[in-house]
């Protein structure tokens, strides 16, 4: 990471607050309130932050000659498709343990370490896990009693199985579910 990158990401993090006015359209505030209403979003100023907050990370300002840059991260559009194909190739067992490998490297354990000051195994540290892999496109992330639930998963449920079995350190099982839209994983 640059010291640039540094200085914005550090910087983002004890950024003091100010207080604005916005003006919008009656059709997307009422877009907005049903988002917060379903829980997408915890509410207005939080959704409008976060969307300014990616349209700056997204535009095209940020282009280079080998791809989009978000924090360390190069973003790679690729289609579901195409993902899937990857996945084909390997057996649900082999899915598993490259999630276990990619989740025991995962860099998203370094971001919770450094800016949150948090292990990512630890149980206060899971809503930001959630958080963070489902802003970075992994799919929706929610707890329901004892289960992990992610709702239009990017990845295969083997290869999440291994990646949150090993990020979090828990022994999670794969609770089977009827459509590919969800993925269940129980807690011990």
């Amino acid at each position: 990471m640059s010291p640039e990158s540094k200085k914005k990401s550090s910087s983002s993090h004890s950024d003091k607050k100010k207080i604005i006015s916005v003006t919008m359209s009656e059709s997307l505030v009422e877009r907005i309130d049903e988002l917060v209403q379903d829980r997408v979003a915890r509410s207005r100023a939080q959704m409008i932050e976060d969307a300014v907050r990616w349209f700056i990370d997204l535009t095209v300002h940020k282009w280079g000659e080998r791809g989009i840059y978000i924090d360390s991260c190069r973003v790679v559009f690729e289609s579901d498709s195409q993902s899937s194909l990857f996945f084909s190739k390997l057996t649900p067992s082999e899915q598993y343990e490259l999630g276990i490998t990619a989740g025991s490297q995962a860099p998203i354990a370094d971001i919770i370490k450094i800016y949150y000051d948090k292990n990512p195994s630890d149980q206060d540290a899971r809503d930001i896990v959630f958080e963070l892999l489902q802003q970075h496109g992994w799919g929706s992330f929610s707890l329901h009693d004892d289960k992990i639930v992610i709702g239009s998963p990017f990845y295969p449920a083997p290869f999440l199985h291994g990646y949150l079995s090993s990020l979090l350190k828990l022994d999670l099982e794969l609770v089977e579910t009827h459509a590919k839209e969800n993925v269940a994983l129980r807690m011990p």
